[in-house]
């Protein structure tokens, strides 16, 4: 993927920065205008965004605007199916979450706004430019500033290495996973974002190692998204689903001894 992606910077300014990313990961850098790679990780003014010179379209991370901060004013609170699969009910504590396949941040944020304290784990370097981004504008925002003290950080690297040597003391209560699964049909419904990530990433190969080195950390639950319909993870059997419209949620009960 690096000979399909470079990195651009639309103004003189931001070119130090840009170029900088680029050198620590081996990627070419170059003015916005004078890019011909078919992905560009763009540094603009207003935020970093992951544009598709092909298709012309781009993705960046928001927290404090659009539909994300809708989702924060009228999520619907405990009474999602995603809070319900964390074991998230009246009168309980928000749990502790890993985020161990980040991605752009959406999930992470729904957890936030429920009241949990939340590490996004996320290994492409490219994606986690883009939410490293979104937190940074972010953090000057009254309410999400809160979040950000009550607990919402982002670690860029491998989730597998991380939770099989993470500290006892430091073991969260629910680890969530939603793998890149590949596309069963090419549509032009499929989202612009899932098509460049699609293209970024591809799909994820390690899901069964993944979700033992999960199994082996959180203290209290396992939380996996799925398309609605799709097989489980792996020859695992979840202990209960939960399903909504288009997503089911396998849930994995961590059994103590």
């Amino acid at each position: 993927m690096k000979n399909n992606l470079s990195v651009g910077y639309s103004s003189d300014e931001l070119s130090a920065e840009a170029c900088s990313f680029a050198e620590r990961h081996n990627l070419a850098c170059t003015g916005t205008d004078s890019a011909s790679s078919e992905l560009l990780l763009n540094f603009t003014p207003d935020y970093i965004e992951l544009r598709d010179l092909s298709t012309n379209t781009s993705i960046h991370v928001d927290f404090i605007s659009g539909a994300l901060e809708h989702r924060r004013k009228y999520g619907g609170g405990r009474g999602q199916t995603i809070a319900r699969a964390i074991g998230l009910k009246q009168g309980t504590t928000p749990p502790s979450v890993i985020d161990a396949t980040a991605g752009l941040g959406k999930d992470a944020f729904v957890f936030a706004c429920l009241g949990c304290s939340v590490t996004l784990l996320e290994r492409s370097p490219i994606i986690g430019r883009l939410v490293e981004d979104a937190i940074s504008r972010a953090s000057h925002d009254e309410h999400f500033n809160q979040f950000i003290e009550h607990g919402f950080s982002l670690i860029q690297g491998n989730a597998i290495d991380y939770l099989t040597q993470l500290d006892e003391t430091r073991r969260p209560e629910v680890i969530y996973l939603d793998p890149m699964y590949p596309e069963r049909k090419k549509s032009a419904s499929v989202k612009k974002n899932m098509q460049i990530l699609q293209k970024l990433l591809g799909h994820d190969e390690d899901t069964d190692q993944l979700l033992d080195a999960a199994l082996g950390c959180a203290t209290k639950r396992v939380v996996v998204k799925r398309p609605k319909g799709a097989e489980s993870l792996s020859e695992k059997k979840p202990s209960i689903s939960y399903e909504s419209k288009k997503t089911r949620y396998d849930t994995y009960i961590i059994q103590h001894a």
